[in-house]
């Protein structure tokens, strides 16, 4: 008999074939909008993989690298890729990013930054491995958010709006945790110019070397 699984497994099983399914057009949403076509981009917290994947999709020209901790996440994402030459998963400390200075040119990190324990070493390496000019978008869920029409994929009345708000109020941030995250990556390297939008149901900034 096979040992259970632990706690972490357990989430990264349930992001899987939960968040990570019914997100999809959340995720394709950022991808477009950030636009990129061609350079390095790294997906900070990939978790299943899905930004780094839609954010390469379609396009030769990008080479995406997502990094995380979790193995079993790490896993999901190799599965996911579905062969894509131009997507590499690595596992990795976001405070300590083994790629050289001014590796990438965009950086992402989509529902991850309620689990860093370092934010300020998180964003001075991110700030570190980004080409002159190069931006770094963090996105956090905005549990005061309406859902809005077409960013969730639901099959019947599958999640309902009350399921994802929850998830929202759960790992999302709220105004103060917002505020504060915002206070360190304007104490980073990145300085003070960074801005605060909303995208969907996220709250983003945006950080500029």
């Amino acid at each position: 008999m096979g040992l259970l699984p632990n706690r972490r497994e357990l989430s990264a099983l349930a992001y899987q074939v939960g968040p990570g399914r019914y997100y999809q057009p959340a995720y394709r949403f950022i991808a477009a909008d950030i636009g990129v076509e061609r350079g390095s981009v790294l997906d900070v917290g990939t978790g299943p993989g899905w930004v780094a994947i839609h954010l390469a999709a379609g396009r030769p020209e990008i080479d995406a690298v997502g990094i995380d901790l979790c193995d079993t996440m790490l896993g999901y994402a190799e599965s996911n890729k579905k062969g894509r030459l131009n997507v590499t998963f690595r596992k990795m400390d976001a405070t300590r990013i083994v790629y050289p200075e001014r590796t990438f040119e965009l950086a992402v990190a989509v529902q991850s930054a309620h689990h860093w324990r370092d934010p300020a070493a998180v964003f001075a390496e991110v700030h570190r491995v980004l080409v002159e000019g190069g931006k770094f978008y963090v996105y956090e869920a905005n549990p005061a958010a309406e859902v809005p029409e077409g960013w969730i994929a639901r099959q019947g009345p599958f999640p309902p709006d009350r399921l994802v708000r929850r998830q929202w109020a759960k790992y999302g941030m709220d105004d103060a945790r917002l505020a504060e995250l915002r206070r360190v990556a304007e104490a980073s390297p990145f300085g003070p110019d960074v801005v605060e939008e909303p995208h969907g149901f996220y709250r983003r900034l945006v950080c500029t070397r």
